[in-house]
């Protein structure tokens, strides 16, 4: 599986929106026809900019992460660990955005890893204690 890159993150839920409720040939007509419809302007920017090369490249991943040949690369992850050596001072977040202190492991639905702008939303402070999830 190809791991696709240099998409924004509006970008890339545009495209992951257009697979649920567009057929590929759409959605490629959409990006590729002046003027285009609604629904696929981030996408038909990338490639209105790029060069005939990148036009055939932005296709190729297209078609690709319509058959499930690539996806998108998956953000990394971090802890939040508040108190070093002590085992029970990662952030935690129950279902209902609690936050709290345990241990790193997920347990149940109570959430231990986010990403780097979870982390900046919560509190940018937060980037102080923040170690990468080892995979």
């Amino acid at each position: 599986m190809r791991i696709l890159n240099g998409y924004s993150k509006s970008q890339q839920k545009e495209l992951e929106e257009a697979r649920k409720n567009m057929s590929c040939n759409d959605f490629l007509h959409n990006i590729t026809y002046f003027p285009a419809t609604i629904g696929c302007s981030s996408i038909k920017d990338k490639y209105d900019e790029a060069d005939t090369d990148e036009r055939i490249s932005i296709i190729k991943d297209i078609l690709d992460f319509y058959t499930d040949k690539a996806k998108f690369a998956e953000p990394k992850k971090y802890y939040v660990h508040l108190i070093k050596g002590n085992e029970k001072s990662y952030l935690t977040i129950t279902p209902d955005g609690v936050l709290g202190l345990g241990s790193r492991l997920e347990i149940g639905s109570w959430k231990t890893e986010f990403t780097h702008e979870e982390i900046i939303s919560m509190n940018p402070q937060f980037l102080l204690f923040e170690e990468e999830v080892e995979k």
